[in-house]
């Protein structure tokens, strides 16, 4: 029973975090221009934030649920300006190298990629529906067994930023010492592209 628990919410935690998004461009533009531990910072940002909209699923946390539901549209609509500014700011860089390596950057990469995800309360939705259709989280369900679905999404959601890294990593010693410039205007375009999606999904609801 517990194994069968694990499985399904390492399931549950690649469904979630499988869709590409802005977050994914970020880890990946990281990875092949500064490095792997980069590239893992932003994936940490995003199995952080992951993780807490999976334990309020699980738990139940019907409060701060509906908190996040009530200010789903505010939001949302920060998320779409992090990622105008994201954007741009990678559009208008004219370094085919980033030169902000160090610690400060492994901040910048954790926080930025925790932001975009914390502001998608969407997410919340998603875990909630699968663990209701998955048919494992119950108000008489144990402790122990809630921990056990909640170790399984960390593992599923790590599985999947881990691996999307690892790609990145395979990318980057492909291409070797190239001119990145071109993925500066690649991610720009496209997290320009979440960023009015995401603004233009809040006029329209």
């Amino acid at each position: 029973m517990e194994l069968l628990l694990l499985l399904k919410g390492i399931l549950i935690g690649l469904t979630v975090s499988a869709p590409v998004g802005p977050v994914a461009v970020l880890c990946l533009r990281r990875t092949l221009q500064i490095g792997a531990a980069y590239g893992y910072a932003s994936a940490a940002g995003a199995v952080a934030a992951d993780m807490i909209f999976g334990i309020i699923a699980c738990f139940g946390v019907a409060a701060v649920a509906a908190v996040l539901t009530e200010y789903s549209t505010p939001l949302r609509l920060v998320g779409g300006f992090l990622l105008l500014g994201m954007g741009i700011s990678s559009w208008r860089s004219q370094s085919g190298d980033m030169t902000d390596a160090g610690q400060a950057a492994l901040m910048k990469s954790f926080g930025a990629s925790f932001a975009l995800t914390i502001t998608n309360p969407m997410t919340i939705f998603a875990f909630t529906g699968l663990l209701a259709a998955s048919d494992i989280v119950s108000h008489d369900m144990s402790l122990d067994a809630t921990l056990t679905v909640i170790l399984g999404i960390l593992l599923g959601v790590g599985l999947w930023w881990g691996g999307l890294v690892g790609v990145g990593i395979g990318l980057r010693r492909w291409l070797g010492q190239r001119d990145f410039r071109w993925l500066h205007h690649l991610s720009g375009a496209l997290l320009l592209l979440f960023g009015v999606v995401t603004l233009l999904s809040v006029l329209v609801v």
